[in-house]
């Protein structure tokens, strides 16, 4: 993660598939959980997490969503439906907020033995599972990559321009998210792609 250490111990040990079994876990159930207060105060308890193992600085992570999350918001709300839209935008927050913490306390290496050892009955099918499992691992480590890509935004925006950075910085962070995605599957390409497990 950048900028940020797991200082919790007993975090960096627990087994990569009991973090990601928890994380799914916690995916299904938030949306079957529709209550704007109970959301909030899963996001307080997550907070509370972050607290307790030293990853506060987690919180970094929904800045460059954040504008993403107030058009969400918007959007229902202009559809009439504010309370939804505050549902949606709390169930985003705390499932970026744990993914980036399982990503942050997790090696790349372990994650991907755990999805490769969990899609193994796809294989049988025929179907090469590697690249599923490198692309589930990446979105968990692209969280980070976009927080630290928006803090740079925002310090480019302060050393030229007196404002406060808005939601201008908006269309270069996709242009530079896509920008690093295609950076990604190039040196994916350039080291023989996938095998075919």
């Amino acid at each position: 993660m950048v900028g940020v250490t797991i200082r919790a111990r007993w975090l960096r040990a627990m087994p990569a598939g009991v973090k990601l079994a928890a994380l799914a876990l916690t995916s299904v159930a938030l949306f079957l959980v529709t209550d704007p207060l109970v959301l909030g105060a899963l996001l307080a308890g997550v907070l509370a997490l972050l607290g307790g193992v030293g990853a506060l600085g987690l919180l970094r992570t929904l800045k460059p969503i954040g504008i993403m999350l107030a058009l969400a918001f918007l959007a229902h709300g202009l559809l009439g439906d504010w309370m939804l839209g505050l549902a949606v935008c709390l169930r985003i927050g705390i499932l970026v907020l744990l993914a980036t913490l399982v990503s942050a306390s997790t090696a790349l290496s372990q994650m991907l033995a755990v999805l490769d050892r969990l899609l193994a009955p796809l294989r049988w099918a025929g179907i090469p599972t590697r690249p599923i499992a490198v692309a589930i691992t990446m979105t968990l480590r692209f969280a980070p990559m976009l927080a630290e890509r928006w803090r740079m935004l925002t310090l480019a925006w302060r050393a030229r321009s007196p404002r406060r950075p808005t939601w201008r910085l908006v269309t270069p962070f996709i242009l530079s998210a896509l920008d690093d995605a295609d950076h990604a599957a190039l040196a994916l390409a350039a080291r023989g792609g996938f095998d075919r497990r």
